[in-house]
């Protein structure tokens, strides 16, 4: 299971996997132009027997959120990347966007208010490597 957000680039008819890679990596580009967004096409081992060691599955992307030291830059940036799908899913109809969270949670994008997305965005967007971690308060501390 991939740690992380999955965007999965959905359909209403039929297309080709070449135009589902397609739709996928305009999205891709998008999503890497978010400060502290990173947006990969997903991949995993090849069945046995073929040549390939890795396959790309079409129109699955895999997104990383991570967290900055300051709250206020990282609520700008995950508010960002949120407008950014919520164009896209409006741009391209008749292709939904579905998402799957890290504990299998599966979201139809279009489903949701821009708000509910930027909340379920920021519970799993995770710090940026050799980001100081914020220090909590235990009791009595």
């Amino acid at each position: 299971m991939v740690d992380g957000l999955i965007l999965r680039v959905v359909p209403d008819g039929p297309v080709t996997d070449e135009e589902l890679a397609e739709q996928a990596r305009h999205l891709k580009d998008h999503l890497n132009q978010v400060p502290g967004v990173e947006a990969m096409e997903l991949v995993e081992e090849a069945e046995p027997g073929t040549r390939d060691p890795v396959s790309t599955i079409f129109g699955v992307l895999t997104l990383a959120v991570f967290g900055y030291p300051t709250a206020k830059r990282a609520a700008a940036d995950i508010k960002h990347l949120t407008e950014v799908i919520k164009r896209y899913q409006e741009r391209n109809k008749g292709k939904r966007l579905r998402m799957s969270l890290p504990d299998g949670t599966e979201i139809d994008v279009r489903d949701v208010s821009e708000k509910t997305l930027t909340e379920v965005i920021k519970s799993v967007s995770v710090p940026r490597q050799g980001t100081p971690a914020v220090p909590q308060n235990v009791d009595g501390e």
